[in-house]
């Protein structure tokens, strides 16, 4: 197992050059089209590398839809499990933590086959699958939050909850808990694609690299497996490093070191 790295160099290195290879990505996937036939988009058999681009456009707007539901949806479970008292928190985030140790990758293929699919009813089984584990990170930050000096000398002053909400938690808040909702969307781009391999997830029309990944394997058609095979992969790679560098961001604070009150 290879020893994990802090050298703050590194470690932010990888995440621009995840944020630079997702832009290319991108990029790429919207050109793509441009450059096919006519209006008809290529066929993997007739150029396979534009034809997985070209899948990229919905697999990746599938992951940032899907993915931004299931941030919310975790972030908005941490928030009212930190607002509505310690039995009520307890509840809730215990069944975050019992959820985020279940397979949910499962919950799409499984719903989309029991119930018909659809582009709507399979984001909202990816996003549920990823928000448990985003309401587990921001529910730590908030309570790591919650004990910082400069909210308890706020206490300490007398300062309405109001005041205290507006002038010091929302305002150191945001950093943190963006932070934990970017982890959903590498979620989301995988549990889709795991979803399309086995033919039960993004319908043919919109395009998916899973999809076309399944098709090849199971034609044997290796020139169409390759390419999105890479693409999935160079993307899932360069989601989990931007989201690594923005909870490495959050840890260190404004100013590369612990996270610290700026009204302080």
């Amino acid at each position: 197992m290879t020893p994990r790295s802090d050298h703050p160099a590194r470690r932010h290195g990888r995440g621009a050059a995840g944020l630079a290879l997702l832009a290319a990505l991108a990029l790429a996937c919207t050109v793509a089209p441009l450059l096919s036939d006519g209006a008809v988009p290529l066929r993997a058999d007739r150029d396979p590398v534009l034809a997985a681009l070209t899948d990229g456009r919905g697999s990746l707007s599938f992951a940032l839809l899907s993915g931004l539901l299931g941030a919310g949806l975790g972030l908005t479970w941490a928030v009212l499990a930190t607002a509505l008292g310690e039995r009520t928190e307890r509840r809730l985030m215990g069944a975050a933590a019992r959820l985020a140790g279940l397979p949910l990758a499962l919950l799409a293929p499984l719903g989309a086959g029991l119930m018909g699919g659809g582009v709507a009813l399979l984001a909202l089984l990816v996003a549920f699958s990823a928000a448990p584990l985003v309401a587990g990170l921001a529910h730590g930050e908030l309570r790591v939050l919650l004990r910082r000096e400069f909210l308890i000398a706020a206490r300490a002053a007398g300062l309405s909850k109001g005041a205290i909400l507006i002038h010091h938690l929302i305002p150191n808040a945001v950093r943190p808990l963006l932070a934990a909702g970017a982890v959903a969307l590498p979620r989301a781009l995988a549990v889709e694609s795991f979803a399309s391999l086995l033919g039960l997830g993004l319908p043919s029309p919109v395009g998916s690299w899973g999809a076309t990944v399944g098709l090849a394997a199971r034609l044997g058609d290796g020139l169409a497996l390759i390419p999105a095979a890479l693409l999935l992969s160079l993307s899932l790679w360069a989601l989990h490093a931007v989201a690594d560098e923005a909870l490495s961001l959050a840890a260190e604070g404004p100013h590369g070191g612990a996270a610290t009150d700026a009204r302080a």
